[in-house]
């Protein structure tokens, strides 16, 4: 790809595309090795970067600029193609071109204010909740009692890291470790036999609220499993007289959830259990936390899954209602 330096906004398909895609690939793979980038999420780069490539070669594009890629997102969406699946394939482009800028290969980025296609479907059913509802939730449950403590651990665990409601259930006392000076949770996520994957228990108050659940927790004697069954020891359990230690049920967590909303004054019948960990996956991106980071804390098998998180905050990242101002209001 080669750089008219009159028109540094113009990037030329003459460039020596396999070099610099070979490269990129590289600058990919070391950084899958050091941990830095995903292996799923380096190849739906890839696969995205070559998307347009090809299109471009196919379609005679003569210039690589902002219209081009405007040009290869509506011919994507006019195949047919979702927008989910097109802005997936636009972040492994955005990505391709902000690595040659940062390695010198171009002076200009003409993927960098390419917006991501909106989507037709409606927006995810389960809203957020603000920052002023978790921490008024989260100051509900009364510290000074067994349950209270129990129900923060939960609530904070889910708000702090976007754990599922099975995961929450599924979770064993043996599953919480640390691990090179973190304190993670193994879980069992959705589809999963085992756990196998982590939750990175980072945040203070949510390690407080754990370590001070777990102190109580290990006074509660383990129920006995039947015979040839794995023994099991939840880290949430139930305090009721019918099933007083054994595992809470998905239904008891989504109830504890709700009796809190409820205590919080947070209304809405799209402000659901799994609003906790919507709220926390867009609260990481809100704070910039990189697409490739956000995807292993969600634990999405797709990156098009993340994306449309990403999507979703368009609309409020710069909204036009900023602009109405009718300056102070008149006294009566």
């Amino acid at each position: 790809m080669a750089i008219i330096e009159n028109q540094p906004k113009q990037i030329l398909p003459v460039f020596d595309t396999a070099n610099l895609l070979t490269d990129w690939q590289n600058s990919l793979t070391r950084k899958v090795k050091a941990r830095q980038l995903a292996q799923n999420t380096a190849k739906a780069y890839q696969r995205g970067a070559m998307k347009l490539i090809e299109w471009c070669e196919s379609a005679y594009v003569e210039v690589i600029d902002y219209d081009a890629i405007l040009d290869w997102q509506g011919a994507l969406l006019a195949e047919g193609k979702s927008p989910a699946t097109v802005n997936a394939w636009l972040a492994g482009v955005k990505a391709l071109f902000a690595w040659a800028v940062e390695s010198r290969d171009l002076a200009y980025n003409p993927a960098k204010n390419v917006r991501g296609a909106s989507r037709d479907a409606a927006r995810h059913k389960r809203e957020s909740l603000t920052d002023i509802e978790i921490r008024l939730v989260l100051a509900m449950p009364d510290p000074n009692t067994d349950i209270g403590k129990r129900d923060l651990a939960m609530l904070s665990l889910m708000a702090y890291t976007g754990a599922r409601s099975v995961e929450v259930h599924r979770a064993d006392t043996n599953d919480l470790r640390t691990e090179k000076g973190r304190l993670v949770l193994y879980v069992t996520g959705k589809g999963h036999i085992e756990a196998d994957d982590i939750i990175v228990l980072v945040n203070p108050h949510l390690q407080d609220a754990m370590h001070r659940w777990m102190a109580v927790r290990k006074t509660i004697p383990l129920k006995k499993t039947g015979e040839g069954k794995k023994s099991e020891s939840p880290i949430f359990v139930s305090f009721s007289d019918r099933s007083y230690g054994k595992r809470l049920s998905l239904r008891a967590i989504r109830g504890i959830v709700k009796k809190y909303y409820g205590l919080a004054g947070v209304t809405g019948e799209n402000k659901t259990t799994h609003s906790l960990r919507h709220t926390a996956i867009t609260k990481a991106i809100e704070n910039e936390a990189p697409i490739h980071k956000v995807q292993a804390m969600a634990r999405h098998k797709s990156i098009e899954t993340t994306m449309l998180y990403y999507h979703e905050m368009d609309r409020l990242e710069a909204p036009a209602e900023e602009y109405i101002d009718y300056g102070e209001p008149e006294s009566l």
